[in-house]
């Protein structure tokens, strides 16, 4: 059996062909279970130092949300379905169109309460103090 030199060249450049197609489709596949967080919170507490947001990509199927935490410099992955990853994509997708620095993100509202010196205060500027209305009687 012989060869000839153009049968040779076009199995070679087949065998070629067949392996960058095998490469190419192999990379841009999704494979379950390659996300950086396969598990999840709802929330954290205390003050939050770093975030870390990954879209979607061949290896992952949802978007990751992780942060920082001051206090012990321990990285969290947070469930961006839950309303404080929601808020956290929110923002650092509006600082990434904006060209801003993500660090905005982290500093976190502190919630008033309703009772309290607010109440006491809204109650002084109306003039509803018990000592008002009960001193002239």
């Amino acid at each position: 059996m012989k060869l000839h030199r153009l049968s040779v060249c076009q199995l070679a450049f087949l065998c070629l062909c067949c392996v960058l197609i095998t490469v190419r489709e192999s990379c841009s596949t999704f494979v379950p279970g390659r996300c950086l967080c396969p598990e999840t919170q709802q929330g954290v507490r205390g003050q939050l130092k770093e975030l870390i947001v990954h879209s979607k990509s061949p290896s992952c199927s949802k978007v990751t949300v992780i942060v920082k935490l001051k206090s012990n410099d321990r990285l969290v992955c947070l469930d961006p379905e839950e309303l404080l990853g929601k808020q956290l994509v929110r923002c650092w997708k509006r600082a990434q169109d904006l060209g801003r620095d993500v660090k905005v993100c982290l500093r976190r509202k502190r919630r008033r309460g309703r009772g309290g010196k607010n109440l006491r205060s809204r109650q002084r500027i109306r003039g509803h103090t018990k000592r008002a209305s009960s001193s002239h009687s």
